[in-house]
């Protein structure tokens, strides 16, 4: 049997219990879904961290910046200590040691001269050591001391490639931090341990422009028959320091720069004969001015004159092995009558 609705029955309330009349309307619960409210922090607190941060992220880096400060210095002492070990001598110590070897070899002249002093030829010494070769100048000295002395001057072309250098005939000559060079004197002045080879033009105290070069010999090496080919690329104690000395102005003092690595240089030096070091040179600078000197030459070997030391006058003494005074003075002491 099939339960039918009575006419008129609404649809939606089939199955659905019928409500009571009178009944209230029921209640439904809401939730409150928003978030709970921030706590406020204590701002000094936030603001003393952030300090606190600050201060260590600040005392970080002072110390860190002291710290590759120390590095580097240390850095810088060590390489100037290894280019001064590879060269034998610093500019400081070469200017003083040089200085004496002037003092020695030209009384009365220094390397710190401001004013420039007339020479009316070379100074020639009693013992005849130590003679300076004035390359050009008749009479000055003997044909075989002025290599290149009366020939054409051929001035060097510039180049930093050691196998393309080339070594002009005539005498030496070039440039030097921009100015004409022609060297007027050749000669080998020890150093400390090295030789130093000075092409120079102008006084020996003071020159105008002149050119050293450091050659460190070996122990029992002696100086002549030494054949140099240094590259721009070559480093180490086998690459001897060059420098280059210049005047600003003709009355100022001369200005010196080194160079230990970076340069060109061809050097040939000949034997020694009366105290004679025939030679020829190429050497390029890597300086903006493109120094450059080159030709032949014929250095003279200084050799200081020793320094003779006054012998001190003995005390007379008495028999016994006593000085007369103080024998004297004891007896007058002790009443002692001869």
């Amino acid at each position: 049997m099939v339960f039918k609705p009575p006419p008129g029955t609404p649809k939606l309330a089939l199955g659905q219990a019928q409500s009571q009349p009178g009944a209230g309307p029921r209640s439904i619960p809401i939730r409150n879904l928003a978030p709970p409210a921030p706590k406020k922090g204590n701002r000094i607190l936030k603001l003393a961290g952030t300090v606190v941060v600050v201060l260590a992220v600040g005392a970080g880096c002072y110390f860190g910046f002291i710290w590759v400060r120390q590095m580097q210095n240390k850095s810088n002492a060590q390489n100037r200590s290894d280019e001064a070990r590879n060269s034998g001598e610093s500019q400081v110590g070469h200017i003083a040691n040089l200085n004496s070897v002037l003092d020695a070899t030209e009384p009365g002249h220094s390397l710190g001269e401001l004013s420039e002093r007339k020479s009316s030829g070379p100074r020639q010494r009693p013992t005849g050591v130590g003679t300076e070769i004035a390359v050009g100048e008749a009479g000055a000295a003997p044909a075989s001391a002025a290599a290149g002395d009366g020939s054409p001057v051929t001035p060097p072309a510039y180049t930093l490639d050691v196998a393309a250098a080339r070594i002009p005939d005539g005498r030496v000559n070039g440039m030097i931090s921009g100015s004409n060079f022609v060297a007027e004197a050749a000669r080998i002045d020890p150093v400390g341990s090295a030789q130093v080879l000075r092409l120079l033009q102008g006084t020996p105290a003071s020159p105008d422009r002149e050119v050293l070069v450091y050659l460190h010999l070996k122990p029992g090496e002696r100086l002549g028959g030494q054949s140099l080919s240094i590259a721009s690329d070559m480093k180490g104690s086998g690459v001897p320091q060059v420098s280059k000395r210049w005047k600003m102005t003709p009355r100022s003092a001369p200005s010196l720069k080194a160079f230990n690595t970076g340069y060109a240089m061809k050097l040939e030096l000949g034997p020694v004969t009366n105290s004679l070091v025939p030679g020829k040179i190429f050497l390029a600078l890597p300086d903006p001015e493109q120094t450059v000197v080159a030709g032949n030459f014929s250095a003279n070997l200084i050799i200081p004159e020793p320094t003779v030391q006054a012998t001190p006058t003995a005390t007379p003494t008495a028999p016994g092995g006593v000085d007369a005074a103080s024998r004297a003075m004891y007896e007058k002491r002790y009443g002692i009558k001869r």
